[in-house]
């Protein structure tokens, strides 16, 4: 039974924790609520969670196991229309954060099996 590339999944799982400690200089920069950093935070730890739970099939990295990552990750950056909006973000706060789960995203999708 093939198994998940350990490499690329700790490079997702990295890019997730960079993404994390960079929400506290995120945070002082943009003079961010603690509330929504604790959203945001809470949505980042889930998005880790489901990214620990990709598995593999025979034909590769099972889809159903990406698939809830790939959506709680679309949902966090959908998400953050509503969070700029309700705390009043900058616009070029709201591109820098797209950007950065953007960074997570690509590291997901390099995920593989072996």
């Amino acid at each position: 039974m093939p198994k998940v590339e350990i490499k690329e999944v700790r490079e997702a799982e990295n890019s997730i924790r960079d993404f994390k400690n960079w929400l506290s200089v995120f945070k002082t920069e943009y003079d961010v609520a603690e509330e929504a950093l604790k959203v945001l935070q809470e949505k980042v730890a889930d998005l880790a969670t489901k990214v620990g739970s990709i598995k593999c099939s025979s034909k590769g990295v099972d889809a159903s196991s990406v698939k809830p990552a790939s959506n709680t990750l679309r949902d966090t950056k959908g998400w953050l229309a509503v969070f700029a909006k309700e705390y009043d973000l900058p616009e070029e706060a709201v591109k820098v954060l797209h950007s950065e789960l953007d960074k997570v995203g690509g590291k997901l999708g390099q995920i593989k099996c072996s």
